[in-house]
């Protein structure tokens, strides 16, 4: 059971898996660089972490997600653990609504468009 939660965030139109720095920067601008537009990519540097890219005043700025353990539960954060979060999809809703660490916060999943 575990593991299809914290699976569940693959499902999501944000989710673009493992798809380059270039290539999120791309989309984005694709898609209009509009304040609070974002994804979530696998990173490509670092194992078993993600990386939300965000567009904020022009430019895309890049979060590194990593995975961290706590009495002996996963969790993830991007502030050296201060805000923990049990899966990259309450990670997403809570900066839906809450800045955190952010410029701005989140507010247009930028979507993978098939051509």
């Amino acid at each position: 059971m575990f593991v299809l939660l914290a699976a569940i965030h693959k499902s999501q139109a944000w989710f673009h898996g493992r798809v380059s720095r270039k290539e999120t920067q791309r989309l984005i601008e694709k898609q209009g660089l509009v304040d609070g537009m974002f994804l979530i990519r696998e990173s490509q540097q670092h194992a078993q972490c993600f990386v939300l890219s965000l567009c904020s005043k022009l430019k895309t700025k890049h979060y590194l997600v990593i995975p961290c353990e706590d009495d002996g539960r996963k969790y993830y954060t991007m502030d050296d653990g201060v805000t923990l979060f049990i899966d990259v999809l309450q990670l997403v809703e809570f900066h839906q609504i809450n800045k955190g660490i952010l410029p701005v916060c989140l507010k247009h999943p930028c979507v993978c468009v098939a051509l």
